[in-house]
């Protein structure tokens, strides 16, 4: 069954929408320039009042390892999510498990270097838990709303070459109770990242959270 992270929690009532309603893990955004950016003391205070088996996921941009070491440490998260340019070997002694995400721009039509990104990832082989990926637009990383075209042959080719280094694909980029399940017939993901998808005005919704995992996890 396809895993579900809600990310983008900003307070306990949003977690407890996403834990009841099946979530296996929720995200906190520690980015400044994210309008979902989250404080470490607002996080801990979630952390200590959810149940203990729910994964709790810090997402990071180019930040400091000692910074994000002390950020996991603190709110007792239980991985960390990388989607800057990171470079890897900085953030192998917090001890949690890394994502990694690599940010394909929508802009316009996706072209990728294969060989490049065969490459990155024989980097990462070893050092990351699961690489997500997602849609960028304009510059912005992630909560862009814009899906991403998971049947692009390109994009094939990607998912294809992180399976086969026996990584866990997580599937990013605009995703919502309508779309999702069909993303995941195009993909076949170990697990789908929700943000913007299950919000209202840039507000986490119940019944769109609900109807989100329900659909994820309803089967292929």
């Amino acid at each position: 069954m396809t895993q579900v992270k809600i990310c983008g929690i900003r307070s306990l009532e949003e977690a407890h929408w996403a834990i009841d309603a099946g979530a296996d893990a929720i995200g906190f955004i520690f980015v400044p320039q994210s309008k979902r950016t989250i404080r470490p003391e607002q996080a801990l205070e979630i952390s200590l009042n959810i149940p203990p088996f729910i994964t709790r996921i810090g997402v990071f941009v180019n930040q400091d390892p000692t910074t994000v070491g002390e950020i996991v440490r603190k709110c007792h998260l239980t991985a960390i999510q990388l989607h800057g340019t990171e470079e890897l070997e900085d953030y192998q002694t917090i001890d949690v498990p890394c994502i990694k995400a690599i940010n394909i721009s929508v802009d316009d039509d996706v072209n990728l270097d294969e060989l490049k990104l065969q490459r990155t990832l024989e980097e990462w082989a070893g050092k990351v838990q699961g690489i997500l990926v997602d849609a960028s637009y304009q510059g912005q990383l992630g909560g862009t709303g814009s899906p991403l075209p998971w049947d692009n042959s390109d994009l094939q080719k990607l998912f294809n070459h992180i399976r086969s280094f026996d990584i866990p694909l997580i599937l990013a980029g605009g995703l919502t109770p309508e779309n999702v399940q069909r993303a995941i017939q195009a993909v076949k993901p170990y697990a789908v990242d929700v943000s913007s998808g299950v919000e209202r005005m840039g507000n986490k919704q119940p019944d769109l959270i609900k109807l989100f995992i329900h659909k994820a996890k309803e089967g292929r």
